[in-house]
């Protein structure tokens, strides 16, 4: 067997560090980051598109809350995401007008709408994903933007009778999004919503606070017509990724890292405090994932929005 020699990484290691060259291209490269950080999108997509093939990025929906996470196998993750999507869509008003999928990730959302006699246009800020979108889906519409930057705003004015923010809504800048989605939609007009939400005086990341949330509602003329919690629906997806990464992706990490510091110990020992805080970052995601975290600051809201005006 082929082994890595620490002698070897270590100059490897210096020549990189040391070398002009490479110190600049390090530097450019460090700050062009935002610009091509979801260039590893790519990879990441081609893996999803093959575990769970419907084109969905979200939670899912268990008609089960209770399902044990040792009974989840990949296929019931499917299903419980064509479940969600069937929620959304079982929501819908208006059947004639044009939809908009805001934040489509792979457009799991926007094929079953066609497939349902529907026509949906996808908008997605990441190039990759609309890049997908428009290879998998020729038919729908593609814009690549945030929600807020749409552009040429007044093209949209009153175009869509359903706006879809399916797990997007917590990204989006509410003083901004808020005007443009009452610019948008077609007089009584839809705005259905389906994300995470802070409870509480929760802080922090992972959806916009909900009093805070329904107060801007209030302030920009909206109004919550239908809320659905659905938070115990979500968990099972929950249990499972936490059920993994504690029983396996951590014990992978850790066998890693002791066979490292086994066979090269030199490298472990100056990477020792990289590889700490790359087990914090670990445990902080497992933290995040914990279903009983979750519930005790979070919630998982179905809505329906309408402007006031049109009640």
């Amino acid at each position: 067997m082929e082994k890595l020699k620490a002698g070897t990484v270590a100059r490897s290691v210096a020549r990189r560090i040391l070398h002009p060259r490479h110190l600049v291209r390090a530097v450019n490269l460090q700050r062009r980051r935002k610009k091509h950080a979801r260039a590893v999108a790519d990879p990441q997509l081609a893996l999803f598109a093959q575990i769970l093939p419907g084109g969905f990025l979200h939670y899912g929906y268990f008609d089960d809350p209770d399902r044990p996470a040792e009974e989840i196998s990949l296929a019931d993750l499917g299903r419980a995401q064509d479940r969600y999507a069937e929620l959304l869509m079982g929501l819908i008003d208006d059947r004639q007008s044009p939809m908009l999928d805001v934040g489509c990730g792979m457009g799991g959302l926007s094929r079953l709408l066609c497939e349902a006699g529907f026509e949906p246009t996808a908008l997605t800020p990441d190039r990759n994903q609309a890049t997908y979108v428009t290879s998998t889906l020729p038919g729908v519409p593609v814009i690549q933007s945030k929600f807020e930057n749409l552009p040429e705003p007044q093209t949209h004015a009153g175009r869509y009778g359903t706006v879809f923010t399916s797990e997007s809504l917590q990204y989006l800048k509410l003083p901004l999004a808020l005007p443009l989605m009452n610019q948008i939609l077609k007089p009584g007009g839809t705005w259905i919503a389906c994300d995470i939400f802070r409870t509480g005086e929760s802080r922090g990341k992972g959806g916009h606070n909900w009093g805070e949330f329904t107060e801007q509602l209030a302030t920009h003329g909206w109004v919550v017509t239908y809320e659905r919690d659905i938070t115990p629906h979500v968990l099972p997806t929950l249990r499972v990724v936490h059920m993994f990464g504690n029983t396996l992706g951590l014990p992978l990490m850790e066998f890693a890292l002791l066979k490292l510091n086994s066979k090269q110990p030199a490298l472990h020992y100056v990477l020792e405090d990289v590889l700490s805080m790359v087990r914090q970052v670990v445990e902080s995601n497992l933290r995040i994932v914990n279903p009983d975290e979750f519930v005790s600051c979070k919630k998982y809201m179905l809505l329906t929005i309408r402007r006031t005006a049109d009640m």
